[in-house]
């Protein structure tokens, strides 16, 4: 029990300590200091117009289905629904 608390307990302590060491003080005056480094998340729509050309370039029948999966509700998917009926022959 006591081996067992102690372990626990140093987690704790190197979860704290590290922690502290990682985040800077944000002070009133400099509200957005430290944020600058972040990145911005990237656009959904424009991620998925990027998946979209990726795959009309390979243009293969399980890229569309993948496509069609992942976004079914999407506009594009629509257009990918009538491209993947063409490549089916149907």
């Amino acid at each position: 029990m006591k081996s067992q608390l102690r372990v626990l307990v140093t987690i704790v302590v190197a979860f704290v300590a590290a922690s502290m060491a990682v985040s800077a003080p944000v002070s009133a005056s400099q509200p957005n200091k430290g944020l600058e480094t972040m990145d911005r998340p990237p656009d959904p729509e424009q991620a998925v117009l990027s998946e979209y050309r990726l795959l009309k370039a390979r243009g293969t029948i399980e890229a569309y289905e993948l496509f069609i999966e992942r976004h079914p509700d999407h506009p594009l998917a629509d257009d990918a629904r009538r491209e993947l009926k063409k490549l089916r022959g149907s």
